[in-house]
This record gives structure tokens, C-alpha cells and sequence, in this order.
């Protein structure tokens, strides 16, 4: 499978692009991928809501045929995704 984020706004509001091969993630987020491919995964909404520095971030998992979009903005990311989202951010690049 694979999977792609696109995390946009924050401060410089640069979009960032990272895309994976799901078998080159750790095993606990190949869980995380497969789970959100059934349904999607939302935290608590606790923080701030509509802050312009907050991320939002855009996941695509193409799996055969098919793709399953998944978008969260930060307050919505459910704490078994966050370390999904950071490991992918550290992948990526600016889009463009």
C-alpha cells in the first residue's frame, strides 16, 4: 500500500508532501494504516478549534484499486495516528 500525507497551515503555511510504501513503517503503524482503511480514526476535538498555525493534514492510502482519503485537523488527530502523521512529516517535503 501506499500511503501519502500532505500536512498544510502552520505558521509559514507551507504545504509538506511525503509519500510511503506502508511495508516500510514500523508494525504498530502498518496497524494504524490498515485501521484507517476500514474507518477513520478521530481524537477527542480537545484544543484549540480554527487556530491559523494549526496543521491539517490530508492522508491518501492506495490500496489496489482503491484509495481512502482520511483528514483530520490538529485537534481531531486521534492519539494512535499522531505517531503515523510525525513519522511521515519527518519524510516530507516541500510540495511543488
Amino acid at each position: 500500500m501506499q500511503v501519502k500525507l500532505v500536512r498544510s497551515g502552520g505558521l509559514a503555511g507551507v504545504n509538506m508532501v511525503a509519500t510511503v510504501d506502508s511495508a516500510d513503517l514500523p508494525a504498530d503503524q502498518q496497524e494504524v494504516v490498515s485501521t484507517l482503511l476500514a474507518g477513520d480514526l478521530r481524537g477527542p476535538g480537545l484544543g484549540r478549534p480554527g487556530g491559523a498555525d494549526q496543521f491539517s493534514y490530508q492522508l491518501e492510502i492506495h490500496h489496489g484499486e482503491s484509495t481512502v482519503r482520511r483528514h483530520w485537523e490538529e485537534p481531531e488527530v486521534h492519539e494512535a495516528v499522531r505517531p503515523l502523521l510525525a513519522a511521515l512529516t519527518r519524510r516530507a517535503k516541500p510540495a511543488g
